[in-house]
């Protein structure tokens, strides 16, 4: 299964050490330092959703046995990890302020040849290859944001200057298209992302190599907080938080086992229950839950739920020779 999540408020999984003046930073890859959420983080916020939903019967054996307390009498319980795999959530692109058109979404090369080795583990075919970039350079998946097809335009993004091309890239357009349908659910006036379909296709750009990495750490929102007292005195602070920006979209890869036969609960059931608990719902992911953070949107998506969207270029020709 493919898991995509979008979030609808800020998103702090917490990394374990602070980095320099940054108390709480989120969780970044040692090598690329793209922010990531973690695998175990991550389940442990799906098993939380699958305790809030009331599906008893299906938390031991997907998601493992509870963490004993020291002291408790749980030892008849049998410790396991459960049968569900999940992988960690890796950026597919994250929103970045511009000059023009208030954000645009920014991926790189690395970022979709991510997601379509997440794609192909679903066997989806048809998907094209992600755009190859200059390490400094870029590219735009609409003409919103490409020059007049013989000169290439620069743009702001974040705290870098980007040249963009002269013309959209087809093999983005391509790619922003399939992010529309399978992550915002734009083919579905009833999935709650919808709306968000159109923006997303003209919106997306990507980056080389050396600027994703300064706009992923660049473009992160940095809190400065206070813990008060009762009478509103300071107890401690100021410290400094980081989180992952509203419109951030990541993707995860999940596998289920199969399931024992005599627990009367099939893999089918299961998969059944997860996509009926996540797909189109708001989970709660890492810290300041209490606070409004950590707030996405998911879509889970099996085998038969995807297939490659049409090459946009070809649908516009399709519907042209129609007319």
């Amino acid at each position: 299964m493919l898991l995509h999540l979008y979030a609808e408020s800020p998103v702090h999984a917490g990394a374990a050490d602070s980095l320099g003046v940054l108390d709480l930073p989120v969780q970044r890859e040692a090598t690329t330092r793209y922010p990531v959420i973690w695998g175990q983080s991550l389940k442990g916020a799906l098993r939380q959703a699958a305790l809030d939903a009331g599906l008893g019967d299906l938390v031991v054996p997907v998601f493992g046995a509870p963490v004993r307390a020291p002291g408790s009498d749980d030892a008849e319980i049998e410790l396991s990890a459960g049968l569900l795999t999940v992988g960690d959530a890796q950026v597919v692109a994250m929103p970045v302020p511009t000059l023009r058109r208030t954000f645009a979404w920014v991926t790189s090369e690395l970022a979709l040849h991510r997601l379509a080795r997440k794609y192909a583990r679903l066997a989806v075919t048809g998907l094209p290859q992600p755009p190859r970039l200059a390490p400094g350079g870029g590219a735009a998946a609409s003409e919103a944001w490409t020059g007049d097809g013989r000169r290439a335009r620069s743009e702001v993004l974040g705290p870098c200057l980007v040249e963009l091309g002269a013309a959209p890239h087809p093999q983005l357009r391509h790619w922003a298209a399939q992010l529309a349908t399978d992550v915002l659910g734009d083919a579905d006036a009833s999935a709650p992302l919808a709306p968000l379909g159109d923006k997303l296709r003209e919106d997306l750009l990507a980056v080389g190599s050396d600027v994703m990495p300064m706009l992923l750490t660049e473009c992160t929102e940095f809190v400065a907080r206070v813990q008060l007292n009762a009478d509103k005195t300071v107890q401690n602070g100021p410290f400094h938080s980081e989180y992952l920006p509203t419109e951030t979209i990541l993707a995860a890869s999940l596998s289920l086992r199969p399931m024992r036969s005599d627990g009367g609960l099939t893999t089918a059931d299961a998969v059944e229950l997860l996509r009926d608990m996540l797909h189109d719902k708001l989970i709660q992911i890492g810290g300041d839950e209490t606070i409004g953070k950590g707030l996405l949107w998911a879509r889970l998506l099996r085998p038969d739920d995807v297939e490659a969207v049409a090459a946009p270029e070809a649908a516009d020709n399709a519907a042209e020779a129609g007319r």
